[in-house]
């Protein structure tokens, strides 16, 4: 199921062509994209079960476990696509935890590189880039340059999970 959705996702890509200013952009997208569809599959998982509880008076929790005996009261069909959704948006966030986890093992500056992607991208707390660049200990123009070189080691990471991935 994920190798299909990747190949999706890079359906049009040639690899050698995006190695140079476009993993950038793309990378970055990615990363801006990270909390909406955490936000969204947080959100959905919660109207599944306020849908469900309004209808069966019982839990999403219970309804699994109700799915094992089929019943009747649930549209499997539409359950099962709203879950498979939910799977599909939960397995991209996995990829981008997994890469950044790899960030903060590179060498010289992948703790510093992960701190600054976490901080900008990946907290809900979202900080602003003056108060990130001050917890450093630098300038907002060196964190600028230091977010850029995040995203570009980053997006050689997450871009050769996923082409990785997708060879299996």
């Amino acid at each position: 199921m994920i190798n299909s959705m990747l190949r999706e996702v890079t359906t049009g890509y040639d690899v050698k062509s995006q190695l140079g200013e476009n993993i950038f952009h793309n990378t970055k997208e990615l990363l801006e994209l990270y909390s909406k569809v955490l936000w969204r599959v947080k959100s959905s998982l919660k109207e599944m079960d306020q849908e469900y509880r309004e209808s069966t008076n019982s839990s999403l929790t219970e309804l699994v476990d109700l799915l094992v005996d089929i019943d009747p009261r649930v549209n499997e069909k539409r359950l099962n696509s709203r879950l498979q959704s939910i799977e599909e948006s939960k397995s991209i966030l996995d990829f981008i935890d997994l890469s950044l986890l790899q960030l903060k093992d590179y060498p010289e500056y992948g703790e510093r590189y992960y701190e600054i992607l976490r901080n900008i991208y990946i907290d809900s707390s979202s900080s602003s880039i003056e108060s990130i660049a001050e917890n450093l200990a630098i300038s907002r123009s060196t964190m600028y340059r230091e977010r850029n070189k995040a995203i570009n080691v980053f997006g050689v990471i997450l871009w050769g999970f996923i082409f990785e991935a997708i060879k299996i």
